[in-house]
């Protein structure tokens, strides 16, 4: 019994732990080998679907812009229109439809009625102020305005109504008579003021630098004329030289002035004439 249970039954059990422990060993390691290749397998595939979720991923699309957003033009409130006003800055336009009722002092008329037919023949050199009697009607006005080109480009903020709530003074259509003297001294000073004979006989001598739009064409050429001018009308006659103010005047044209004499007032002041 000794024997069975000395050394060598020790031994054999020893060798078998032994055994069994190196299995062991081995069998963990395999176990974190396969760990760790299993392991990198899941880090290379999670980085290639990164890399091909990124490869296939949609770019967003370029919005294409559709509208037509107009921005341009500067609401001003009635106390800054009556300073750009007073300062000669802006050329004031009234797109309303009742102008002859009253209008801010110099405006012109060009109702949105006929805006797309006469702005083409405004100067681009000027500053414009545009009011009406709605915010609707004034907004489109000024956005008119804006799209054809024309900058800066102000809005009366509250329009008309806001302009005589504030006390300010208002016009109505008149045109202005002056002598053969303020005549030549506005030619002299006044860069945009236009010379209009409506007379038949221009040919035969007129004021230097004047326009020829007869009476008999007058409706017609009126409407190809710069509205933000200035305009001196004289014929050969009151009654002719009075029509063709009258005409400018009613058209929407401001300020309208007409030579007292005519030309035989300018030809007896000694001024030169064009033939």
């Amino acid at each position: 019994m000794k024997k069975f249970f000395g050394s060598k039954y020790f031994s054999h059990i020893k060798l078998q732990t032994l055994f069994n422990s190196g299995n062991r060993g081995k069998k963990m390691k395999l176990k974190l080998f396969l760990l760790i290749i299993t392991a990198y397998f899941l880090i290379l595939s999670a980085g290639c679907t990164v890399q091909e979720d990124s490869a296939i991923q949609t770019p967003t699309p370029t919005v294409v812009q559709t509208e037509i957003i107009t921005e341009g033009y500067t609401d001003v409130s009635p106390s800054k229109a009556k300073e750009m006003i007073s300062d000669e800055k802006v050329v004031v336009v009234d797109v309303s439809p009742v102008w002859s009722s009253g209008h801010l002092p110099g405006a012109i008329n060009m109702p949105l009625s006929a805006i797309n037919d006469e702005i083409k023949y405004l100067s681009s050199d000027n500053d414009y102020l545009i009011y009406c009697h709605s915010d609707s009607a004034s907004i489109e006005g000024a956005e008119t305005f804006v799209n054809n080109g024309f900058t800066p480009v102000y809005r009366l903020d509250g329009n008309y109504r806001a302009w005589t709530d504030a006390g300010y003074p208002v016009e109505y259509p008149k045109y202005i008579n002056v002598t053969a003297e303020d005549a030549k001294s506005m030619m002299e000073t006044d860069s945009r003021l236009v010379i209009v004979d409506v007379s038949p006989l221009y040919d035969q001598g007129h004021i230097p630098g004047s326009i020829s739009i007869p009476l008999s064409d007058i409706e017609t050429k009126i409407q190809m004329q710069d509205k933000s001018a200035h305009y001196l009308i004289y014929c050969h006659s009151d009654s002719a030289s009075i029509e063709g103010a009258e005409t400018f005047m009613n058209s929407g044209f401001n300020p309208v002035y007409r030579l007292e004499g005519n030309f035989k007032a300018w030809t007896d002041a000694g001024y030169p004439v064009e033939i």
